[in-house]
């Protein structure tokens, strides 16, 4: 998807806007919209706490359930 996307922006750029083609100018300005809504929607997780361990160290992680009433 990514290759595809980026080939349909680098043509739109080439062949629409240097060429002319208004077809490449709009399939270009689509790729470009999608590529820019695919980095929007993929946002990197929050970090909460991290820390460093030492050599021999461990660390345990445990989940508990949330009451519902």
């Amino acid at each position: 998807m990514k290759v595809v996307l980026r080939f349909l922006m680098r043509q739109g750029w080439r062949r629409g806007v240097i060429g002319g083609n208004r077809a490449w100018v709009v399939g270009g300005g689509l790729a470009l919209v999608a590529h820019l809504a695919r980095r929007a929607m993929h946002r990197e997780p929050e970090v909460v706490f991290s820390e460093r361990l030492a050599p021999g160290e461990s660390v345990r992680v445990t989940h508990e359930a949330r009451d519902t009433s």
